[in-house]
Order: C-alpha cells, then sequence, then structure tokens
C-alpha cells in the first residue's frame, strides 16, 4: 500500500500535456494578428465561438480545487454537497437569463466598467478593481499549490519545484498567445482532465462492482442528499449547499475572467449560449468527481485503513493524489495521465486568471491615466503585466500552503471575503436604479469587512464540525490492533443505531472503538457542549459568500433610502435588468426625465439663438462702431 514512485512513461505523458499547452500559445502569437493589439489580445476580437468558451469557463473556475477538495468533503462528510450542482445551474440560468443582455451589449473589456458607467464614479471602479484583483489573485494562488502537494505526496517531487514548473509553463503561453491561446489551451486540458478522472473511476469499478460500492457508502451512512436542517452551523445541509453555490457561481461568472470569456463571443445569443452549453459538462464533471469520492471512500473503509489517521499522509488533501498512484502506479503512464489531469486543471485557472489581472490592470489602472499609449504598445505593456503577476502568485501560494482545513473550505472562505461583496454591488446596480454611488462603496466595504472576519476567525478557531464515523486504521500496513485512535475527534450520529453497529464491527474485529475515552460525542443538535469558539465563526464557510451578497445588498439599499436616492434620478435603461426596466414606478420616473432632458436641450437651444440675435444687434450700434474704431486706431 505504499505509493510508488513515478516511471519515465509517466514524465513523458505529464511532460506532453505540458509541451501541448506552450505549443498552442507559440501557435496563437504567430497567426492573425499576432497579438499586436489590445483588443486581440485580450478578447480575441470578440470572435471566439460558444462551444470553447463554455468548457474554458467551466475549466476556469473548477479546476484542480475540485478534483483534490471535493472527493475529500464526501470522504468525511458524504454527498449532501454534490447538490450544489443544483445551486449551479439556477446561478448560470440567471447569469444567461439576466446578467448577459445587460453587459454584453456594454462591449466593456473590464468588467469594472460597469460600475463607473452605472453609478458614474471612479472611486466605484476603483474598488471594485481592488477587490477583483484579491479574488482572483487570491483564487490562483490556491490553485497554484495544489499539483505541487501532489507531486510531493506521492513521489517526494519538493512543491517547490513543481510550483514554479507551473507558473513558467503558463505564463510563457500566456504572454504569447492571449485569450485564444488561454481557451483553446482549456479546451484540451478539459479532456486531459476527463480522460485522467474516467480512467481512475474504471480501474476502481474493474476492483469492485458499482453496486458494492453503492451499498458500502450507504451503509457507511455517506449517502446524503436532503438534509433540510435550517441551522447555518451545520457543515453541510440543502440550503447552505445550493444557495451558496447559487451566489457563487453567479460571482464566477461577475468575475473578469468571466466575463471576458463571455464577451469575447460574436452577439448576445453567442455569450448566452456559452453560459448554457456550460452546464452539461459541468453536471458530468461534478458527478464524475462525486463518484470518485465515493469510490475513495469505499475502498479504503474496506480496507480498514485510513491514510490521515495512520499517518500515511499528512493532510486530508493529499488522500486523491494517494489513492492515485495506488490503483494506477501498476500500469507504465496511467499515473502520469492523472497527474496531466491535475495540472491541465491548475493551468486552465492559472492562464485565465493571468489574462483576467492583465486587462484589469491595462483598462482600470494605466490606460485612464496613459491615453497616449498606441494599440501596439497597449500590447507590450498587457503582456509585461503576465510575468510580474506571476511571480507575486507564486509568493501567495507558499503563503496558502500554511492554511488549515480541507481544499473546498480554504477557497471558499478566501475567496468570499471579495466575491460575494462584489456580487452584492453589481446586483444593487442592476436592481435598484435609484442606488447611488456612496451606497455602493459603503455597503461594498461593509460586506467585505464582514467576510473577511468570518474567514480570519473561521482560521484563527476552527470550528469543530462534526464528522461521520470514520475509517478504521487497523488494516493499514506496519500497524497493529493497538493502535489507538486520537482524541478530542467529534462523530455525527446520524443513525444511532448503525453507529452502534458500526462500532460491534470493530470490536468483532478486536479493533478498539473509535470513541476513545476521553473524545466527544456531539448531540444532535450538532455543537459539542465544550465548543467556545464564537457563533460567527462557526457558520459554514457555504454561507460566506451569500452573507458578503445579502450584506451589501441590504445596506446598500438602506442606504440609498435614508440618503434620499428616491427622489435622484433614476440610472438609464440599459444598466438595469430587463425586468426592472418594465416596472411603472421606474418608466414614469423615466419619462419625466426624458421630458426635462428634451426641455433643457430646447432651451440651451433658444438661448443660443437669442445670444446671437442680441450680438448681431448689439454689433449694429453706433456705440459698437465707436469701439471698434478707438480699438483699431490703438493697433
Amino acid at each position: 500500500m505504499v505509493a510508488k514512485v513515478l516511471g519515465y512513461v509517466d514524465y513523458i505523458v505529464f511532460g506532453a500535456s505540458l509541451l501541448i499547452s506552450l505549443a498552442v500559445g507559440v501557435y496563437y502569437s504567430r497567426s492573425g494578428g499576432k497579438q499586436r493589439s489590445v483588443e486581440e489580445y485580450l478578447m480575441g476580437n470578440r470572435r471566439i465561438t460558444c462551444l470553447p468558451i463554455a468548457l474554458s469557463l467551466l475549466v476556469t473556475f473548477q479546476s484542480g480545487i475540485s478534483l483534490l477538495g471535493l472527493p475529500v468533503e464526501i470522504y468525511y462528510y458524504g454527498t449532501q454537497i454534490y447538490l450544489g450542482i443544483v445551486g449551479m445551474v439556477i446561478g448560470y440560468t440567471i447569469v444567461a437569463a439576466f446578467i448577459v443582455p445587460v453587459l454584453y451589449p456594454l462591449q466593456i473589456t473590464s468588467v469594472y466598467e460597469y460600475l463607473e458607467m452605472r453609478f458614474q464614479s471612479r472611486v466605484v471602479r476603483l474598488v471594485g478593481c481592488v477587490l477583483g484583483l484579491l479574488f482572483t489573485m487570491t483564487y490562483m494562488a490556491v490553485c497554484l499549490f495544489l499539483p505541487g502537494l501532489a507531486m510531493e505526496s506521492v513521489t517526494g517531487f519538493p512543491k517547490w519545484v513543481s510550483i514554479c514548473v507551473v507558473a513558467v509553463v503558463v505564463v510563457i503561453y500566456t504572454m504569447l498567445g492571449g485569450i485564444k491561446a488561454v481557451v483553446w489551451t482549456d479546451v484540451i486540458q478539459f479532456i486531459v482532465m476527463l480522460a485522467g478522472i474516467l480512467t481512475l473511476i474504471i480501474k476502481v469499478c474493474y476492483q469492485r462492482d458499482v453496486a458494492e460500492v453503492w451499498k458500502t457508502a450507504r451503509d457507511e451512512d455517506r449517502l446524503q442528499f436532503l438534509n433540510f436542517d435550517p441551522d447555518p452551523t451545520n457543515r453541510q445541509t440543502f440550503w447552505a449547499v445550493t444557495i451558496g453555490t447559487i451566489t457563487t457561481w453567479i460571482g464566477n461568472a461577475l468575475s473578469q475572467s468571466g466575463i471576458q470569456r463571455i464577451c469575447a463571443t460574436e452577439s448576445v445569443g453567442e455569450a448566452r449560449k456559452s453560459v448554457i452549453f456550460n452546464l452539461p459538462a459541468a453536471v458530468l464533471y461534478e458527478t464524475l468527481v462525486t463518484f470518485l469520492g465515493i469510490a475513495i471512500f469505499t475502498y479504503y473503509s474496506m480496507a480498514k485503513c485510513d491514510l490521515q489517521t495512520a499517518g500515511l499522509v499528512q493532510s486530508s488533501n493529499e488522500i486523491v493524489p494517494y489513492f492515485m498512484m495506488e490503483q494506477l502506479s501498476e500500469i507504465p503512464g496511467l499515473a502520469g495521465l492523472f497527474l496531466a489531469c491535475l495540472f491541465s486543471a491548475t493551468l486552465s485557472t492559472l492562464s485565465s486568471g493571468l489574462s483576467a489581472i492583465s486587462a484589469l490592470i491595462w483598462e482600470d489602472i494605466i490606460q485612464p491615466h496613459f491615453q497616449c499609449f498606441s494599440l501596439r504598445q497597449g500590447s507590450i505593456v498587457t503582456r509585461t503585466t503576465v510575468p510580474v503577476s506571476g511571480i507575486v502568485i507564486v509568493g501567495m501560494s507558499f503563503l496558502a500552503m500554511s492554511l488549515p482545513g480541507t481544499i473546498t473550505q480554504i477557497t471558499m472562505g478566501t475567496l468570499s471575503a471579495s466575491s460575494g461583496p462584489l456580487v452584492g454591488v453589481y446586483l444593487l446596480g442592476m436592481m435598484f436604479p435609484w442606488a447611488t454611488a456612496k451606497s455602493a462603496i459603503v455597503s461594498g466595504v461593509l460586506g467585505f469587512s464582514l467576510c473577511l472576519s468570518m474567514t480570519i476567525g473561521s482560521n484563527l478557531y476552527p470550528a469543530n464540525y462534526p464528522k461521520l464515523p470514520p475509517v478504521p486504521t487497523y488494516g493499514c500496513p506496519g500497524l497493529n490492533s493497538t493502535l489507538t485512535e486520537p482524541n478530542n475527534i467529534t462523530f455525527l450520529p446520524v443513525n444511532a443505531t448503525s453507529t452502534r453497529d458500526f462500532d460491534r464491527r470493530l470490536i468483532d474485529d478486536k479493533a478498539l472503538p473509535f470513541y476513545a475515552e476521553n473524545s466527544t460525542l456531539v448531540p444532535a443538535d450538532g455543537q459539542s457542549k465544550d465548543d467556545v469558539t464564537p457563533w460567527l465563526f462557526r457558520v459554514s464557510f457555504l454561507w460566506y459568500h451569500v452573507s458578503g451578497v445579502v450584506t451589501t445588498l441590504f445596506i446598500g439599499v438602506a442606504l440609498s433610502i435614508l440618503t434620499g436616492g428616491l427622489n435622484d434620478l433614476p440610472c438609464e435603461e440599459r444598466f438595469v435588468f430587463l425586468f426592472v426596466r418594465n416596472l411603472r414606478c421606474y418608466q414614469k420616473q423615466l419619462n419625466i426625465n426624458r421630458s426635462l432632458a428634451h426641455y433643457s436641450v430646447f432651451r440651451a437651444s433658444f438661448r443660443s439663438k437669442d445670444d446671437s440675435e442680441n450680438r448681431a444687434s448689439f454689433r449694429s450700434t453706433e456705440k459698437y462702431k465707436n469701439g471698434a474704431q478707438s480699438r483699431s486706431a490703438r493697433l
């Protein structure tokens, strides 16, 4: 059961996947307009078709995080998180039906251009840009150390070396090929990801029958889909998973990486298709990864060996790569294929993020202050920002490695602080035509402060989330039945009978029961009596993003009302949702504004006509003529 090293065939397969990405970047650096203009480099001249955009959207926001994190969540907490596909479908439907028709016609390059146009404020745009950069760079930093973690845990290859290799590869092909190279490498990497996951699942199903896998997961209480507990401190419930996923996927679409792809298509119809066509592939991917998590749990449950408790892996985030090496290392090339799958997922996210950062720095920071740059000079500037951003993200990835918790928890927690308030500001502008710039800034900052406090607090005071009955360790190689379980581990008695039977089987097998002498049995409400963590820090990480959105919206609307915003002029129709444009109160106020605007134009033209007539009559007077003659005499 000891992990094996990679063979030369595995390295060849893995290296080939990296070379393909580099080749795509080189190809697009020499084709078409050779990425000489900013429009081509950042937006692909807005002529990319919907299907590659759809796949690019998928791999950008799924990446190695879901590949390593989702199976671990299922291993410890069950399959409730799979219902995130319901929220994903709802979220992307909202994006296609309401958000795309607002943003695409504006023909923006930076998504934060909308904020300046909508709120008539440069400050709002800069605040959004800063939060967006935090969102993108944090997400990329978390993603970057994942393949390094996998490589080190299964081969002993240093994390820092693999991090630097991935960063160099992605910087090169992103800098050379622009958004076209990023999108088409995403398509290739999606194929590699599917091949790696399917290979591992087929290998597992060849050893264990699917019905057996399903039965074992059900007997051990891992199959949980309808937990309707309203308690927000419960780690995974139907409400937390679905509602949290809805706002998260709306946030993904409203990020620079999402809008940059959506607006790179030819029309609104193509943009909508790119969002909708993403859903079948995303549901398939989530289903395969979920089944992989069930298979991993079943395998180690039947083997009676919990890797982390036995010390075979240092972190729960290493379970998937360890399992991969156990299953695939016997056949040359298969382990390399799975590593290529993992690295492809990471490359796609990093390249998308680097392209997004390049667009933000150019559109929101450099161009407004240096309009003297030509299109060719702008292309050079945007290329230069790619390696600089890559260096910063590498440094952030080393910091991210020290964060506690599972990959999914780390990602959702760190990203929600910036993404949640941003989604709230966008919805505030699109849903409430009377919302003001001041209300947007104040509400966004307060929403960010709340989410950041929850994220930092949850890391300083980790919540003692109850786990399902874990896998025993007496079946691990080199261990004996006298191995005791670590103390202070809490277990969730989902079904008291099944839990007692679970302990009885262990006793029959001459293993120590899981409930150690001083372990804590969690009561029915899911919270241990000695848990002194503040309530706010015990809220499930799945609610962080929702909290940012709701807080920003509520405060923004309240401030707009309290400061007399309803008496101000509403924004233009093109900046709000289609259904808002049809509201009677909005149309009435809009018609009044149009009448006032037409009257102002008429008065301005009438005054201009009166002034010209007055000037002409004055020139005909004797006083004007005498003055003109005296001025001529002085000259």
